[in-house]
């Protein structure tokens, strides 16, 4: 019986560790992806204004 509850957390706890780290890893890349979409954006404005507010 003790055996098997050893067994089932050497099995479980390394499932949620790589659960995760991949659910961390898709959502930096998400953020990634979201963030060069917004720096693709046309910038419209005259050469000069967006010289004077540049970041």
């Amino acid at each position: 019986m003790i055996e098997n509850l050893i067994l089932g957390a050497f099995l479980v706890v390394p499932l949620l560790i790589v659960a995760f780290l991949f659910s961390d890893e898709l959502w930096q890349e998400r953020h990634l992806e979201a963030r060069l979409a917004r720096s693709r954006r046309m910038n419209w404005r005259h050469p000069l204004r967006s010289l004077k507010h540049r970041h």
